[in-house]
């Protein structure tokens, strides 16, 4: 089935995946055509000032290969993957996007299958305001497994990957791989149980709006943390294992990360970081190989 969109000024972060569940069944905007472009192209959607651009990808649908221009004013695009087996793809945003309380990207896997979510570009951010703009948010519906993999998130103001709800909800599992973060509040990678492998973290941006956690591990865990560079460069904790005083567990294997802010991480929910292989200070902000720079580097793989 071919992703649906419409264009939208309403759309919650919170609200916007229970709604998709009855949606996603009903036409909206017609028959979809984002996201049908040839393999030799891709599709580029110019969203006007003060619109949002909403695409919904339900069972087994896979949306794929088109850059959102949200350089307008007041321009902004949401996709709501919602169902099983479903995947996005070769996805860039070029410009930010002014998202208010809402997600660029909602996802959850509802039928314990699995999901991915591969080559994407979120990395101009999004417009600042308290408690604004997220890059991935994982709905507490998800149940399945989510493969997150070579996806770029940047200066969101309320988590870059915000993927801990299920921890709390229906205990679906997240794995990131290959996946850069930098510059986002609260916390660069928010999850509740999962793998965060072969990924780079990085604060270095001095305005506290942008001073976000490297990993934060939310109950009920454990987090594995492999292969990974956490550059917070003084800003921020490297790890932080539980929250609201229940902890949760890291597993750091091999993984290099920044201790100056208060000797990089803190048991004071009641978890604790396990560090293993050739871990230590001396972090590299790099991104990883394979994820995408800029937009087009996303689009045209």
């Amino acid at each position: 089935m071919s992703p649906e969109h419409h264009r939208s000024t309403h759309l919650n972060r919170r609200s916007c995946l229970a709604a998709t569940a009855t949606a996603v069944a009903g036409a909206i905007g017609g028959a979809g055509t984002v996201g049908a472009a040839s393999n030799d192209g891709y599709e580029t959607v110019t969203v006007p000032a003060g619109e949002r651009e909403v695409v919904r990808v339900d069972d087994g649908g896979t949306f794929e290969n088109v850059l959102f221009d949200v350089t307008a004013s007041g321009a902004a695009v949401t996709i709501v993957a919602y169902g099983s087996d479903w995947t996005i793809r070769n996805v860039a945003v070029r410009g930010q996007v002014d998202m208010g309380d809402e997600a660029v990207i909602g996802a959850a896997d509802t039928d314990g299958g699995t999901s991915r979510i591969e080559n994407v570009w979120l990395g101009d951010g999004a417009v600042y305001e308290e408690k604004g703009g997220t890059g991935i948010w994982v709905s507490p519906d998800h149940d399945g497994h989510l493969e997150i993999d070579r996806v770029n998130v940047q200066k969101m103001s309320d988590n870059g990957f915000y993927c801990s709800p299920p921890g709390t909800g229906c205990g679906g599992t997240v794995a990131l791989r290959n996946c850069y973060a930098a510059n986002s509040w609260v916390a660069n990678y928010r999850l509740a149980s999962g793998i965060v492998e072969d990924c780079v973290a990085a604060v270095t941006d001095d305005r506290q709006y942008r001073k976000g956690r490297g990993v934060w591990a939310w109950p009920s865990g454990p987090v594995l943390v492999k292969g990974c560079q956490f550059a917070m460069n003084g800003h921020h904790y490297s790890f932080v294992p539980g929250a609201n005083g229940e902890g949760s567990d890291i597993a750091a294997i091999e993984t290099r990360w920044g201790d100056e802010f208060h000797g990089g991480w803190t048991d004071h929910h009641g978890g604790t970081v396990y560090f293993g292989g050739e871990s230590g200070t001396d972090p590299q902000n790099t991104v990883p190989d394979g994820c995408p720079t800029s937009a087009a580097a996303a689009v045209e793989e």
